[in-house]
């Protein structure tokens, strides 16, 4: 099978978490680069990705590379391109296109250009041009420009990854799943150990660890992939995937994971989730205030607190902080994996922490705290 160059869209701090991920499904990663890991592999390898991986975006398959010097260099390289090998007048296409170089003078510019180059490609070859869909296209197409080093792709995934299709009942602040997953395994949660939220919201934390716990594919609830557009697409190879992966789920009954949220609304939204995933006999829910928290011993705490910047003000929280760190103190030997956007929350729970791993959530800079907590 031909080889080729696949890369998967990833957030800041989860580069080593997508490398493992990636490695444990027999795929190397042959380079980090800022918001991407780049692998290269056969089509089967880029299906087994889109089916399997629970922290990148998006898996997109590049077509074109190339440095060029002028940002009208940008038109040129995607004429070039046989887009009718990807394109009907029939289909629709978006183009998303992210820039970091002080080559290009406006990125609004420069996407303009690339829809050009595609349809005046189109109608020199078939005619007619496709249309652009910016919601629901045919084919999504992937363009970056770092310093001198553009690039051009299809996306393999379609919607973002994250987009599961089993949160039915979204927290006004929920985390984005596949930084929920990524949480959970940057904390090295032994499945086998209880694992506690007591800020569980609408419980993305704890639905993605009971799927880590059980190897659910994050995958199970999608109908649609951006690949199944692409004319090389083979679907009894990827059908037999999602069997394959399916076949290796585990049963629920030994996962020990709970959520509690002082809110009765959230824990509502919680259970419609939990629900809606597969979990509800598996994921013990209930209405409880931090200041009251109930670990099992030997637990892992994994959980994303309120810390004022989309809801109240850092003063707002801070005595959750203290009741959560009081609270805790009381349960040596429990593991635990914090998610804080202000330095405030750091210095309010005056615990020494043992690792700290940068990881945004969306536009919010935020750190993963790790602690032990010992007699």
């Amino acid at each position: 099978m031909v080889t080729e160059r696949f890369y998967a869209t990833i957030g800041v701090g989860i580069e080593q978490i997508v490398s493992a991920e990636l490695n444990a499904l027999g795929i190397a990663v042959t380079r980090i680069e800022p918001g991407r890991a780049r692998f290269e592999g056969t089509l089967e390898d880029l299906y087994r990705s889109l089916i399997h991986l629970r922290c990148p975006s998006r898996v997109v398959r590049e077509i074109a590379f190339h440095e060029i010097k002028f940002e009208e260099d940008i038109y040129d390289v995607i004429r070039a391109i046989d887009w009718s090998r990807w394109l009907t007048p029939d289909m629709t296409f978006r183009v998303t296109f992210n820039v970091h170089s002080s080559l290009l003078r406006s990125t609004r510019f420069g996407l303009y250009r690339i829809k050009d180059a595609i349809c005046d490609q189109m109608v020199d070859r078939v005619g007619r041009r496709p249309s652009v869909d910016t919601a629901s296209a045919d084919l999504c197409i992937m363009c970056y420009l770092e310093n001198r080093r553009f690039s051009v792709g299809v996306d393999g995934a379609g919607a973002p990854l994250h987009m599961r299709g089993y949160r039915t009942a979204p927290h006004e602040t929920s985390l984005r799943e596949h930084l929920a997953a990524a949480m959970v395994l940057q904390s090295s949660w032994d499945p086998a150990a209880p694992l506690h939220d007591p800020f569980c919201g609408s419980a993305t934390i704890l639905t993605e660890a009971a799927m880590i716990a059980t190897r659910t594919p994050p995958s199970r609830w999608r109908e649609r992939f951006g690949c199944m557009s692409w004319p090389d697409f083979d679907p009894a190879r990827f059908d037999a995937l999602r069997a394959e992966a399916e076949a290796a789920v585990l049963p629920a009954d030994g996962v020990r994971v709970s959520g509690a949220d002082c809110s009765a609304k959230w824990i509502e939204a919680a259970r419609a989730n939990v629900a809606a995933a597969g979990f509800a006999d598996s994921i013990r829910l209930e209405v409880r205030d931090v200041a009251d928290m109930q670990l099992e011993p030997g637990s892992w705490v994994v959980t994303n607190p309120p810390y004022g910047i989309r809801i109240g003000n850092e003063e707002t929280h801070m005595p959750a902080w203290h009741a959560f760190r009081d609270r805790l103190r009381e349960y040596p030997g429990t593991h635990v994996a914090v998610l804080a956007a202000k330095e405030g929350f750091e210095k309010v729970f005056r615990l020494r922490p043992f690792k700290r791993n940068r990881m945004n959530n969306g536009s919010i800079a935020c750190v993963l705290v790790q602690y032990r907590i010992h007699e």
